[in-house]
């Protein structure tokens, strides 16, 4: 299994045995059209990955409903016979918006996906009814923890979830100053120490970068790498990745 960090925000590609998922796909260059007036992020390459990598592509998972987590245009670059991993909330929108693929709900029940068992797992406040973190286990044990916002300590705790690798938000993002949409750098901290992971995927990065109305509302924060670093390996910029042995 092997993971690549798909571009400077929040796409991730997970490969294994020649067959790969993509993880929130954002794959042009602008999140939104020119003139959007809620949200907007732009990027200078449209991605990273090769044709070859983004052929290999037969499954896509959307974490959540959310302009810069479920881009259309980007869906609609695969084929439709894609099949597309989600919630039921998310399905109900890409429905609505006449996506043809293949949609399958992600629950905690053991998914199996190119020979990896997939787990949609609860997340944190204020995300508890329109996200989901997500585990990976690939056929050898090697195992990898997603959560695109805020992790939620209790369950991982209680379920003894550990996870060699994590992708994780550590630059601190508050909406309206007081509504945490993005762990700081202590959580980040925290979480890992549960998990028990040796290694740190960075994800959601520079929150700052944000533009439109939200980004008027917008609090954030950029974390302590020396920190971080000190208690587990950090990757986190586009194109960095990591296989397991």
């Amino acid at each position: 299994m092997k993971l690549i960090k798909a571009d400077n925000y929040q796409t991730w590609y997970i490969e294994n045995l020649d067959k790969s998922i993509i993880i929130d796909p954002w794959l042009t260059n602008k999140l939104q059209p020119t003139g959007s007036f809620f949200i907007q992020r732009n990027k200078a390459n449209n991605t990273i990955l090769t044709d070859e990598e983004i052929k290999k592509v037969n499954a896509i998972i959307i974490t959540a409903p959310f302009e810069d987590h479920l881009h259309f245009d980007s869906i609609k670059i695969f084929s439709e016979s894609t099949t597309i991993y989600t919630s039921n909330m998310v399905k109900k929108t890409l429905i609505k918006n006449r996506i043809k693929n293949p949609i399958k709900i992600l629950d905690e029940f053991e998914t199996v996906i190119n020979s990896i068992k997939v787990k949609a797992l609860p997340t944190s406040y204020p995300y508890y009814h329109s996200t989901f973190s997500i585990f990976f286990e690939d056929q050898n044990g090697n195992s990898i923890f997603h959560e695109g916002h805020r992790v939620n300590f209790k369950y991982l705790k209680n379920n003894k979830i550990n996870a060699d690798v994590s992708i994780l938000t550590a630059e601190e993002s508050k909406l309206f100053g007081f509504i945490q949409l993005g762990m700081n750098y202590k959580n980040t901290l925290k979480a890992i120490d549960i998990l028990r992971s040796k290694i740190l995927f960075i994800t959601g990065n520079e929150p700052n970068k944000t533009e439109g109305f939200i980004s008027k509302f917008l609090f954030t924060k950029s974390f302590n790498l020396k920190r971080l670093s000190e208690k587990v390996d950090v990757y986190l910029n586009e194109g960095d990745s990591y296989q397991f042995k």
